[in-house]
């Protein structure tokens, strides 16, 4: 593995790093995307590691890489939670494409909550633990309200007293955690790492090969399949031809994997603004990682529709409409993003 690589990279571990090195990265990682949107294709024939970080539609991905069919690593949609050092190193250290898949920190940490809560095997770890839990058994909207603020103020303030996670989940920087920790499965709180490295979670995020968006799955799988190039497998093809297209989405198959039938919300903004105010105090990090990461997929699907790629609209206005106030609370606009780079590549 050469210097650029993720293997270096993530061999190399914390430190600290100067300013060049992180500007030579920036670069690095910008001329990867530019060569990534000009016709350098992936080899559908190698292996892909997809590093499913918890909650994070990681058992979509796979499944769908599963089915495309690619050679992916781990074939199995649950337990390989593993931090990013820890699959390129150890479980999947053979791969030749590294992905991943990214969401927003505030419906992030309400569904490691809800999975806490309502999946088999959160309520199997939690059991015998305080893990607030009204124990309702049927939709209580309410009830989720009150146990969800109950767990959230159980991890503030954020310090060395508050690491116990009712042996499930830690939801505070859990996503930059998953980037930057070591651990097998980063579930709980390593060293007193509630937040991490910004920096070093940023050049994490730059070495994966596609970063993929839970927030955007269908757009998500466009943008890989076409990227699959002219050996594309026969399904992802069909896929691209039938269902990415906002005119005519005849093909579109929502696949969604998911762990437990109660505690689904369709919106969050309509959180109490102190049980928001809790995430907020969470996720800065991830937050962080979270908004470059959503302006980056934002530009790729812009170039994936423009007359370079597609030339035909793929992110949709009806999903637009959808995500502008559930993402507001970024202080930025989805759609004013997305049609901001649209005028960008139309100009070139």
């Amino acid at each position: 593995s050469g210097p650029g690589s993720v293997a270096h990279h993530f061999s190399s571990g914390p430190g600290s790093v100067s300013p060049e090195w992180i500007a030579r990265r920036k670069l690095d990682a910008a001329l990867k995307v530019s060569s990534a949107m000009n016709g350098s294709y992936f080899n559908p024939s190698a292996n892909f590691s997809f590093v499913h970080i918890s909650k994070g539609a990681g058992s979509t991905f796979i499944r769908l890489l599963k089915s495309a069919p690619l050679d992916v690593c781990p074939r199995s949609e649950a337990g390989r939670e593993h931090s990013a050092w820890y699959q390129h190193q150890v479980a999947c250290k053979d791969a030749n494409y590294h992905m991943v898949s990214l969401r927003s920190p505030r419906h992030h940490v309400w569904s490691l909550f809800t999975q806490c809560k309502y999946g088999p095997w959160g309520k199997r770890v939690t059991n015998g633990t305080n893990f607030p839990n009204s124990g309702n058994e049927v939709e209580c909207e309410e009830c989720d309200e009150t146990d969800f603020d109950r767990w959230l103020e159980s991890f503030l303030p954020m310090g060395p007293d508050k690491e116990r996670y009712y042996n499930c989940y830690h939801p505070a920087n859990y996503q930059s955690r998953a980037l930057t920790s070591h651990h097998v499965n980063p579930h709980g709180v390593d060293n007193h790492q509630h937040r991490p490295n910004l920096t070093l979670a940023e050049e994490t995020y730059r070495d994966f090969d596609f970063v993929a968006s839970a927030d955007f799955v269908h757009e998500s799988r466009c943008l890989l399949y076409y990227r699959l190039g002219p050996d594309a497998p026969a399904n992802t093809v069909s896929y691209l031809n039938t269902a990415c297209n906002c005119n005519n989405q005849s093909g579109v198959d929502d696949v969604h994997v998911s762990h437990h039938a109660l505690g689904h919300r369709a919106t969050l903004r309509d959180l109490p603004p102190r049980t928001l105010s809790k995430i907020e105090n969470l996720t800065q990090i991830d937050t962080e990682i979270y908004i470059t990461a959503l302006k980056d997929f934002i530009a790729r699907i812009a170039w994936l529709e423009s007359k370079s790629a597609l030339g035909r609209r793929v992110l949709c206005d009806s999903i637009l409409e959808k995500w502008e106030p559930e993402l507001a609370y970024l202080n930025l606009s989805v759609t004013e993003l997305y049609n901001g780079v649209r005028k960008e590549l139309q100009r070139l």
